[in-house]
């Protein structure tokens, strides 16, 4: 199986979010839907669902279930790392560019929702170090506050360049009590237009119970 180009998660470094805990156990399960995404006709899909974690994400069949690459988690150790790519799209150094891929991390003690547009001063200066640090960064669309089945958080957009391939990628972070889940999707930027939609569809399929 095929390694996952890092999706340079932006892990969001909080002043309480050091004490991290260890990688969960299996609690995952994964079943198949017929179920049309709205506006997109019949789209086959695919929802895999976290017991440990309580969250689900459907996704599109075009996207398998793969290994994360070493190094996918930033400012923070991730509790959880689960990835869907296409493994029949781009390659580099034998690892697949178009996916997207849920981080989860745990934090030292609950946030209320009524918090979370406060972390979005802290959570740019993350972004600003990123985007300094990636070869031909753009900021497509910039960090705002967004809301995903209840869940409140932030979503931006950017671009950069990985050995010659330009690469479009855009991250949600959610905060749900003591996690965040981080849901990043990323394709090269030629099949950005063709793939945008799966990935809006399956950001938006994302909920925690």
């Amino acid at each position: 199986m095929r390694r996952v180009l890092t999706l340079l998660a932006l892990g969001l470094t909080l002043a309480w979010a050091s004490g991290v805990l260890a990688a969960c156990d299996d609690g995952a399960s994964v079943a198949g839907s017929g179920s049309p995404s709205a506006g997109r006709g019949s789209v086959a899909t695919t929802t895999y669902a976290d017991a440990q974690y309580g969250f689900s994400i459907t996704y599109p069949d075009e996207l398998d279930q793969a290994e994360p690459a070493e190094g996918t988690d930033a400012g923070g150790d991730s509790v959880l790392d689960v990835v869907f790519a296409d493994e029949d799209g781009p390659v580099i150094a034998d690892r697949s560019v178009n996916a997207v891929q849920v981080s989860v991390y745990e934090l030292a003690r609950e946030v209320d929702d009524a918090e979370v547009p406060d972390l979005e001063g802290e959570l740019q200066g993350v972004v600003d170090e990123l985007m300094g640090s990636l070869r031909d960064s753009a900021v497509v669309g910039p960090l705002s506050g967004t809301e995903v089945n209840g869940l409140p958080g932030f979503v931006l957009t950017y671009t950069y360049v990985e050995e010659g391939t330009a690469i479009t990628a855009m991250s949600f972070f959610l905060f749900a009590g003591r996690h965040e889940y981080q849901i990043t999707a990323q394709s090269a930027t030629a099949d950005w237009e063709t793939m945008k939609d799966g990935f809006e569809a399956a950001a938006g399929s994302f909920t925690v119970r």
